[in-house]
């Protein structure tokens, strides 16, 4: 599509249309490996159009990026909000979200990899990991408030199991080295077992 023809599209609707050929692209390819003209001709524009819409294509990532990160986070809000016993809600929260990070794994690869020598992708990676952890603490505090947790720093537990789960995420999923099944029964099994006395099996 020519340049002219693209930017009489409203802008958003441009943004929204390559964020998603790159998602789908991704699932495909390695991010890092896509080029900017396949990206652009995924999306309907022209090579040209995408550096109006995208600085770079650190751009288009972070964008990406940030989409697929709400959505985890969405699905993580099972267990932050959700009802019913600890045992559903850990469960449905770490099926939901590694879910998420299956489908979307080669860019969330990327992007981990990325974040590691670009500042810019490092700071914001960093902010969405950050993010997860104070609303797993803020989870944890209210379970504990609620008499249902074994004795334990809320701070340091919703810390080291969070970056317990973006490890595997990256490491099982993204590289391939477990199913998305046997992943989520363990985990769940570590958040029940290291947080309740008796796995929560009889707390409501």
């Amino acid at each position: 599509m020519p340049a002219s023809t693209a930017k009489r599209r409203p802008r958003d609707e441009v943004i929204a249309t390559v964020q998603r050929a790159v998602l789908e692209l991704a699932e495909r390819s390695p991010f890092t490996e896509l080029t900017v003209e396949e990206i652009a001709h995924a999306g309907g524009i022209s090579r040209t159009s995408f550096y109006f819409y995208f600085r770079s294509k650190r751009d288009l990532l972070l964008a990406a990026m940030d989409e697929v990160t709400e959505e985890i986070y969405q699905r993580a809000d099972r267990l932050w909000r959700g009802e019913g016993a600890p045992e559903k809600r850990v469960q449905e929260a770490i099926e939901g979200a590694f879910g998420v990070y299956a489908k979307h794994a080669q860019l969330l690869g990327a992007a981990q990899e990325v974040a590691m020598y670009d500042e810019e992708v490092g700071r914001r990676w960093r902010e969405t990991v950050a993010r997860f952890v104070d609303a797993t603490a803020a989870h944890l505090r209210r379970e504990r408030d609620a008499g249902r947790l074994r004795p334990i720093d809320v701070d340091a537990a919703a810390e080291s199991l969070v970056f317990m789960m973006e490890r595997c995420q990256y490491v099982y999923l993204s590289l391939e080295r477990r199913p998305l099944e046997d992943v989520v029964e363990t985990l769940s099994a570590i958040w029940l077992n290291s947080l309740y006395p008796d796995g929560s099996r009889s707390v409501d």
